[in-house]
């Protein structure tokens, strides 16, 4: 299979996007000059791939740390739980660097003296990157500096000061980019150029971004046009892609295996060995070739996976000694625990294992770095994850700890359930049941949940509200680990639900007195009584993230350089990112 992999090269401030060798038709590249850019497609081409390599989103991993899917490493909790965080703690105003270099090739592409099918081609993707770039902008800090234009060069700063535009101006110029970017996009890549972004892509991203403006964060009135808008969008990029042949991966677990599935939307590629990834965090230390304390997952996502009937796992009712039985796909797909049969990592396959959480000996359930004893040595993992879980998601199994920096697993930023519950979220607000009920029977019949009476799943939910707080913890399992849930959190306003779990929790295993220790691949069905299992907090403090947090401060250096930026006034400012 041809993979499409991101290669950065030296062309003033260009890169390449690969795949097809045949695009710099071997020139030597450090010596075009920015003409050269507007009368040769390939170069110009290769200016787009920059902008691919510093925008294309990879794998997040760590996102998990800080929200509640994962546990801190060694209790280090970060400051925004710990309500320690200031206006200085969030900088991503970097990023206009990026929209300098996309803004510059859209001031010249119209220009451009090679074909018009491969400047509407660069132009629709240069339009998306720039609808990308502001929405992780306005997303966190509300309107900022709309520049469309490149500034010219200049010593005298407070000559490109511009100040804030109001948020629901750049949304609405976010939305145009994008509205003119699926205009001129295909409908799909082919060989070399898969990967590139097309105009499913383009349409599942519009829908991202007009459902996160209609949610309650930056919709306090709950304007239901705000919600005919995303629905209008969401469901448009459905029905397309539909018409298109994408759908749900009828496998959770290989969707990540099995790259370029019907479920992939919009997705960077990756390819040993010019362009791969790290994932040593990801993985136990045996096999992680010396780190470790990346998205170990917290005992509350464990909980929130139903049963394979639909119903809701109850710790209060049931024992965590088998919390491993009978739980849907996702469970499998998402989560190592305690002896379970999946060697996902290759280390473990190569030593013939499964991992063992279990201590020998606990002296201190509540130490300053996390559990405090003596580990089992079937599993010889001095760091252990402090909730006895480990990620599954996405992992490379094909690395082990001597190359865990050549991880190559495609990644999938948008796929099409996102697409689906985003169209089904935005029907609830609107009173359309049936439809949004729809979509979590899909996601659920996806993840090999018994449909049971009435066909429904496990899904008791009826009127809005219910619906609404279905489709949160739906997108809890469905989407973690992949970077979803901080988002989810903030545009929800559900930092109260995270002040009121007070802690994040794991599980601690402690093989019982006179009991024997396990061998490497034991069958944890014959051996789970075996341990003494206590829920353990796995935090260095209660959780007391601020609502003040919702959206972040401008930092003080940004402010000190731009005279005209008005500081948030949940931060102490003047400029209302609600409006």
């Amino acid at each position: 299979m041809k993979r499409l992999f991101i290669l950065p090269i030296i062309i003033a401030a260009t890169g390449c996007f690969s795949g097809c060798t045949k695009i710099l038709d071997k020139q030597n590249l450090t010596a075009v000059s920015p003409s050269d850019v507007w009368t040769n497609a390939s170069i110009a081409r290769a200016y787009l791939d920059d902008i691919y390599a510093n925008l294309m989103p990879g794998n997040p991993g760590g996102s998990a740390n800080g929200t509640d899917e994962g546990v801190p490493y060694r209790k280090q909790t970060d400051d925004w739980l710990t309500g320690m965080a200031t206006f200085d703690s969030n900088d991503g105003f970097g990023v206009y660097d990026k929209i300098r270099t996309i803004n510059m090739l859209l001031d010249n592409i119209d220009k451009a003296t090679f074909d018009q099918t491969s400047r509407n081609q660069i132009k629709a993707q240069s339009l998306f990157w720039r609808a990308w770039a502001y929405y992780g902008l306005v997303k966190n800090y509300g309107g900022v500096p709309l520049i469309l234009t490149a500034q010219a060069p200049t010593q005298d700063l407070t000559a490109l000061a511009m100040p804030r535009s109001k948020t629901s101006e750049c949304v609405t110029q976010i939305i145009k980019d994008l509205d003119d970017a699926i205009t001129l996009l295909p409908d799909a890549w082919t060989s070399g150029d898969i990967g590139r972004i097309d105009k499913g892509a383009a349409m599942a991203f519009k829908g991202r971004v007009l459902l996160f403006f209609a949610s309650p964060l930056f919709n306090p009135s709950n304007d239901p046009a705000k919600w005919q808008k995303a629905y209008d969008a969401t469901k448009a990029a459905k029905e397309y892609l539909e018409g298109q042949g994408k759908g749900l991966y009828s496998d959770y677990s290989k969707i990540w295996d099995d790259e370029l599935n019907k479920e992939a939307i919009m997705v960077r590629r990756f390819h040993y060995p010019e362009a791969v990834y790290y994932q040593g965090g990801l993985i136990p230390l045996d096999f992680s070739g010396g780190n470790v304390g990346q998205d170990r997952p917290s005992l509350e996502l464990v909980n929130a996976f139903p049963m394979k009937d639909g119903s809701a796992w109850n710790p209060a009712t049931m024992s965590y000694d088998t919390l491993f039985r009978n739980r849907d796909d996702r469970f499998y797909a998402s989560i190592y625990y305690n002896g379970s049969p999946n060697q996902y990592a290759k280390g473990m396959k190569d030593h013939n294992t499964y991992l063992w959480m279990y201590f020998l000996s606990i002296s201190n359930y509540s130490g300053n770095t996390g559990l405090e004893g003596s580990h089992n040595q079937v599993t010889q993992d001095p760091l252990w994850s402090n909730s006895s879980f480990y990620r599954v998601k996405a992992i490379d199994k094909t690395v082990d700890k001597d190359n865990v920096q050549n991880a190559a697993v495609d990644w999938p930023e948008i796929r099409f359930a996102e697409v689906l519950m985003n169209y089904g979220e935005c029907a609830n607000e609107l009173n359309k049941s049936n439809e949004a009920l729809d979509v979590l029977y899909k996601i659920r019949a996806r993840a090999g949940i018994l449909a049971g009476a009435g066909s429904r799943y496990g899904i008791t939910a009826v009127g809005q509200n219910d619906i609404r707080t279905a489709y949160q913890n739906e997108r809890f399992i469905e989407f973690c680990f992949e970077g979803r849930r901080w988002d989810d959190l903030r545009r929800w306003k559900m930092f109260g639900y995270l002040r009121n779990l007070r802690q994040r929790h794991g599980l601690a295993y402690l093989l019982k007195p006179g009991e024997k220790d396990v061998q490497p691949m034991d069958d944890i069905n014959k051996v789970y009584k075996k341990f003494i299992i206590t829920a353990i907090a796995t935090d260095k403090m209660d959780i007391v993230i601020k609502d003040q947090y919702y959206i972040y401060g401008i930092p003080k250096s940004r402010l000190d350089r731009n005279a005209k930026l008005q500081q948030n006034n949940n931060w102490g400012g003047t400029f209302d990112p609600q409006l």
